[in-house]
C-alpha cells in the first residue's frame, strides 16, 4: 500500500494536466490565433490641438475574414467594415478617420485637433457579424489625456488702496495641478506674502492669479511649473520696469488728486452761491396787496345809455330808483 501512494500522486497530476490541455484546446478552437478577446488599457498624453492614433491591435486570420471595427467613447465616433478584401468607412465624425495599413496589417483610428473636453477613454471594438450570431473579437481601451500649457505673464497693477502690486497670471492650463511662486533676488518668497485667485474657464481649462505686495524695486520673478511643461518656466520683472511703472502710478495719483480737488472746490462754490441767493430772498420785504375800500354802488357803477335816434350823442344817465313799494327801491 505504501508503494502505491507515489503512483496515485502521479496519476492525479497527470489527470489535471490532461484537463488543462483539453481546456486549452477548446479555447484555441473557439478563439483561433489572432482572434483572442483581450481587454487592455493604455494611456496616451497629447497636447491640446494635436492628434492621437488609437490602434486596435487586431490582425485578421485571413484576407477573406469579414468584421466591423468601431471607435467609441460615450458614443460612436467612427466605424469601418471589412468585406473580403475591401474596406468601407462610414459614420465618422469630422475630426476622426480610419487608417488601414496593408504592410503591417494594422487598424488605427486617428483623432485630430484634440481639446480638453476630449479627455477620456476610447474603445476600439472588433465585431464579427457574419455568420451570426455577432461575436466580439477584440476590445481594447486607450485613455487619452489632453494637456494644455499655461500662458504666463507678469505685470504691475494697482490695489484697491492705490498702492502698486505685482501680478503673475497663468491661464489656459490643464489639468488643474500647477505650482506658482514668487522669487525675489533669486530666493523664493514665503507663500503667506502672496494671495491667489483660481478660476475655471469656459473650455474647462484653469487660470491662476497671484498677487504680491512690493515696497521696493528689485529683481522679481514668477516661477511656474506644470505637467505640460518639460521644465519650470520663469518670467522676470526688471527693476527699471518697476521704477517706470511706479512713476506712472504716481502721475496717475497726482491727476486723480487734482481732479478730485477741483471737483470739491467747484461743489463748494455752487453751494455758496445757492445759500447766498436763498439768504437774500429771505431778507426782502414781502409785497403787500392793498384792497380797494368798498364804496357805494351808486358811485362805482355808471351806466351810459346811447340814443340811437338821429345823430344824438350818448347821454350819460344815473341810476333811477323806482319805488314799487314803501320798502323797496328798484334801480334802473
Amino acid at each position: 500500500m505504501k508503494k502505491r501512494m507515489p503512483f496515485r500522486k502521479y496519476a492525479m497530476i497527470l489527470s489535471k494536466c490532461n484537463a488543462v490541455t483539453t481546456c486549452a484546446w477548446i479555447l484555441l478552437f473557439l478563439f483561433p490565433a489572432g482572434h483572442g478577446l483581450f481587454n487592455s488599457t493604455s494611456v496616451q498624453t497629447v497636447h491640446r490641438g494635436m492628434s492621437v492614433n488609437i490602434s486596435c491591435n487586431y490582425k485578421p486570420s485571413n484576407d477573406t475574414e469579414s468584421f466591423i471595427v468601431e471607435l467609441q467613447t460615450n458614443n460612436k465616433l467612427c466605424s469601418a467594415r471589412k468585406m473580403n478584401t475591401s474596406w468601407k468607412e462610414h459614420l465618422c465624425c469630422n475630426h476622426c478617420r480610419f487608417i488601414w495599413s496593408l504592410e503591417t496589417v494594422q487598424m488605427t483610428f486617428e483623432v485630430s485637433n484634440l481639446q480638453i473636453n476630449d479627455t477620456g477613454t476610447y474603445k476600439c471594438i472588433v465585431t464579427r457579424s457574419i455568420p451570426p450570431p455577432s461575436v466580439t473579437l477584440r476590445e481594447e481601451r486607450t485613455f487619452v489625456q489632453v494637456i494644455a500649457q499655461p500662458t504666463v505673464s507678469v505685470t504691475h497693477v494697482r490695489a484697491m488702496s492705490g498702492f502698486p502690486m505685482m501680478l503673475c497670471i497663468s491661464e489656459g492650463f490643464y489639468p488643474s495641478g500647477l505650482d506658482q511662486m514668487w522669487i525675489r533676488n533669486g530666493e523664493f518668497l514665503n507663500g503667506s506674502l502672496t494671495h491667489s485667485i483660481n478660476k475655471t474657464n469656459p473650455d474647462s481649462s484653469f487660470t491662476v492669479h497671484s498677487y504680491l505686495n512690493t515696497s521696493d524695486c528689485v529683481n522679481y520673478s514668477c516661477w511656474v511649473n506644470h505637467s505640460s511643461l518639460s521644465q519650470p518656466t520663469i518670467h522676470h520683472m526688471s527693476p527699471n520696469e518697476c521704477y517706470r511703472n511706479k512713476a506712472l502710478f504716481i502721475d496717475e495719483n497726482v491727476w486723480i488728486i487734482a481732479v478730485t480737488s477741483a471737483m470739491m472746490i467747484l461743489t463748494i462754490l455752487i453751494l455758496t452761491v445757492v445759500c447766498e441767493r436763498s439768504r437774500r430772498a429771505q431778507h426782502k420785504s414781502p409785497v403787500r396787496m392793498n384792497a380797494a375800500p368798498a364804496s357805494d354802488l351808486h358811485s362805482q357803477v355808471e351806466y351810459e345809455v346811447y340814443s340811437m335816434l338821429g345823430h344824438h350823442r350818448p347821454v350819460p344817465c344815473s341810476p333811477v330808483s323806482v319805488r314799487s313799494s314803501p320798502n323797496e327801491d328798484i334801480l334802473l
